[in-house]
């Protein structure tokens, strides 16, 4: 590519639109010929990507306002990877748009008034606090208490930037979810949630495997959030505990594990299933399937 394509792709993460290489001077032939090459792949209509780029949350960031048009910004889920949440990773495509997208794996909101927005690595996204508001409309208290509580801890958050942004959005569907979960203030807990989910990660550690991640949140490509009991984000491995009063107790809470269990799996997950009873007579076996299931990836195969 010219020089000039070449600094708008470093600069934009790896990503060009239609209208700027025409801009530099590339005909719609010059355009579809280098498509027909493989140089650059399409996202969304009039963003291309370059292959050669790794794959990164900026780069899906920026494709996606991009495709957004003027004003657009990443937001919601997508925002919160964006400007780093710890144990979280976002595979969706959401924006705040000032006008409806045509595409069926960008959710697009329509922002009411100028949305707070600030600049990430060259990206629009919307800012902390005002990510947090729009999150309420999304995510279930428990989730949503955590990642506040998280970014008010580190400082990613102040509290006077979340009142600022309540005080000017009274009318936002969020506000009285983000209201409950301030006040209850929920506590982020790095404890096993109970002593079968603990003895999983003892065991491993205990047998020289990583140190995997406790509760990492997931959001999949459809728009579904879910918690892991324990994972290895980089390699997009996960094991969950199963317990048969809990995954028995209705047939609606079994579907639900189901469909939880197949969006994982269809955006690249490997989930391992384990019992209590397996950690207790079958430790071997557990260490095994884990190391094989380590083994058949690679951080490199699977990037962040």
């Amino acid at each position: 590519m010219a020089p000039e394509l070449d600094a708008i792709l470093k600069r934009q993460h790896g990503v060009i639109t239609r209208a700027q290489c025409v801009a530099a001077g590339l005909t719609s032939r010059q355009i579809d010929r280098f498509r027909s090459k493989g140089r650059v792949e399409s996202m969304f209509q009039g963003v291309y990507k370059d292959p050669a780029t790794p794959s990164s949350i900026e780069q899906r960031a920026m494709a996606a306002v991009l495709a957004g048009g003027k004003g657009a910004a990443a937001s919601h889920r997508m925002a919160v990877d964006l400007l780093h949440m710890r144990n979280y990773r976002c595979d969706l495509f959401e924006i705040l748009s000032r006008r409806s997208i045509a595409h069926p794996t960008i959710i697009s909101h329509r922002s009411r008034g100028e949305p707070e927005t600030k600049t990430v690595k060259g990206i629009a996204v919307t800012t902390p606090a005002r990510t947090m508001l729009d999150c309420a409309t999304v995510l279930s208290r428990p989730i949503l208490g955590r990642f506040l509580e998280t970014w008010l801890s580190t400082g990613v958050l102040k509290l006077t930037e979340l009142e600022t942004v309540i005080d000017r959005q009274r009318r936002h569907p969020g506000i009285r979810n983000l209201e409950l979960s301030l006040a209850a203030r929920m506590i982020t807990s790095e404890e096993a949630d109970s002593p079968a989910e603990a003895l999983l990660g003892e065991l491993l550690v205990r047998h020289g495997l990583p140190t995997p991640v406790l509760h990492h949140v997931v959001t999949s490509s459809a728009g579904a959030t879910f918690e892991l009991d324990w994972s290895y984000p980089a390699l997009m491995v996960a094991f969950e505990l199963d317990g048969y009063g809990v995954h028995l107790r209705s047939y609606e809470a079994f579907e639900r594990d189901r469909i939880r269990r197949n969006e994982l799996v269809l955006d690249g997950w490997q989930i391992l299933n384990f019992t209590k009873r397996m950690l207790t007579n079958k430790p071997k076996t557990v260490v095994d399937h884990v190391t094989r299931a380590i083994a058949s990836r690679s951080a490199l195969e699977y990037p962040r």
